[in-house]
């Protein structure tokens, strides 16, 4: 694929081109900025474009200009969901293209791909004072320190991220804001100001959970004219209350008629989202009909994580019994809007029950890195670690190498070479002790990321292995470093280099 790009000027592809077909065109028009410095091309992808921090750092132009995007780029364009994607695969063969989050980039059709982003997506902090159910600590302050009891996520955003993001402003359609809650996170404020400052006008949009509202708020709502959009997972003090843990709904609602009759002071609208679970799924039509009521627009979206919350994972015999009883309330809608959103919501709970389709990530092939990059991410674990990492070569499918510092001992790696990746887990799990594997969020661009648990007689031990391809030979190439079983740097004798 032949990716043009211009350091100036709205789009990178002339206009004389063909327009661009692609199943999904974010990463050709957007970026998506996580709490913990990774960056995506939306976020629901489990892709990694890149980082804003840590020992793989890049600028923000290098990941917009970058392998991994590319990689995703073509691989949509050449209809495959398998890099990261699956989330919007599964929601189009159940809800159709409407029903899935790449749905949103069709306006960014034509003319991609584009020479800046046309849509940044900000998540630059996970500060939030509620436990909701289905979120997690890496999305709310509050879940990491008191569910997951680890300490806070480090600031991954400095001003040196602040700086490269200059460039980017003047060419953004849209900014939307998510959390965390927005307006709990500073550096969200230093961004509004400075699109207040540089009299920028895109379209902003932002996901709050409506806990707070006072005059600072209101400023940057009416500054902006910022489209909110506000959770609300049910309706019944009761449901409310207990999936969004720490809202009081009383109070929710009331700073949901502050934030309409500020928006609508100046013309706007706001939309109230609801988070359809196997909890909560009889409130959906009330929700409905209270969007209707104030004449706000309306978003149903369905949970698939943690998988208890997953309804269109229930058991068939359970599904058929929610639609039968869904499809048998009275509705008389007198307005388009929530009239498709609950249409839609009958339509794919029944195309789960006539043709089930189950969620299954795939993860894409390892990248490849040239040996400059194999130096810095074997130093970059060093410096992390405290230790050497095992190194692995594998050829023509079997470990030909194995480089083994004193503290892989207990491995008992005297017996790998020859051995493919897959019986090597096997012969782990037999001699070592019983192993789990768990696929992480990548760390570094290009470098898968592999959580080893080993249960052995002296206790449980832990593993983290960065398997990748060398540029030079072709070879898949691993570095494994033992860790903490809690997550943590192991404090293993550091070994010389």
């Amino acid at each position: 694929m032949r990716t043009i790009f211009r350091r100036r000027g709205p789009k990178a592809v002339p206009a004389t081109e063909p327009r661009l077909v692609s199943a999904c065109y974010a990463p050709h028009s957007a970026l998506y900025l996580a709490p913990d410095g990774q960056v995506n091309a939306c976020c629901t992808t489990g892709f990694s474009a890149g980082s804003v921090t840590g020992p793989a750092r890049q600028s923000l132009r290098e990941i917009w200009e970058g392998a991994s995007l590319d990689a995703q780029r073509s691989a949509l364009e050449a209809g495959r969901f398998d890099f990261g994607c699956q989330e919007c695969e599964l929601a189009e063969a159940t809800g159709g293209r409407r029903a899935a989050l790449s749905y949103h980039f069709d306006r960014f059709a034509d003319g991609a791909p584009y020479g800046f982003p046309q849509l940044v997506d900000f998540a630059l902090s996970n500060r939030c004072n509620l436990q909701c159910v289905m979120c997690n600590g890496g999305l709310s302050s509050s879940i990491r320190a008191k569910r997951d009891r680890l300490p806070p996520l480090p600031a991954a955003y400095d001003d040196r991220f602040f700086d490269e993001l200059e460039e980017f402003l003047p060419h953004l359609q849209r900014v939307q804001f998510k959390g965390g809650e927005p307006f709990l996170a500073r550096e969200n404020r230093r961004i509004w100001d400075r699109l207040i400052d540089l009299r920028l006008t895109p379209e902003v949009t932002l996901t709050t959970n409506a806990t707070i509202f006072n005059d600072n708020v209101e400023r940057y709502v009416r500054e902006l004219k910022m489209y909110p959009i506000i959770s609300v997972d049910g309706m019944a003090a009761e449901t409310l209350e207990s999936i969004r843990v720490g809202v009081v709904a009383e109070k929710l609602w009331t700073n949901i008629d502050h934030f309409q009759r500020l928006v609508e002071s100046f013309g706007r609208s706001m939309t109230l989202s609801f988070c359809l679970m196997t909890v909560n799924w009889r409130e959906a039509l009330p929700f409905l009909v209270e969007t209707e009521r104030r004449g706000v627009g309306c978003n149903v979206i369905f949970v698939n994580q943690p998988s208890r919350f997953d309804l269109l994972q229930l058991p068939h015999h359970e599904l058929v019994e929610i639609h039968q009883e869904l499809a048998a309330l009275p509705t008389a809608f007198r307005t388009p809007e929530p009239d498709r959103a609950w249409r839609e919501l009958l339509a794919r709970v029944s195309s789960q029950i006539e043709r089930p389709v189950e969620l299954v990530v795939r993860s894409p092939p390892p990248g490849r890195l040239d040996p400059a990059q194999q130096v810095r991410l074997r130093s970059s674990l060093v410096e992390a670690h405290g230790i050497v990492p095992l190194a692995l070569e594998v050829e023509d499918g079997s470990i030909a190498e194995v480089d083994a510092p004193a503290w892989a001992t207990w491995l008992k790696h005297g017996d790998w070479i020859g051995r493919s990746l897959e019986a090597l887990e096997s012969l782990v799990d037999r001699e070592v002790g019983a192993l789990s594997v768990q696929s992480m969020e990548p760390e570094v661009p290009g470098v898968d990321l592999i959580a080893l648990l080993i249960d052995t007689a002296e206790g449980r031990r832990a593993l983290r292995v960065h398997l990748y391809f060398d540029e030079a030979t072709g070879n898949q190439r691993a570095f494994l470093v033992e860790v903490d079983p809690t997550g943590d740097p192991a404090t293993a004798t550091p070994q010389s280099s």
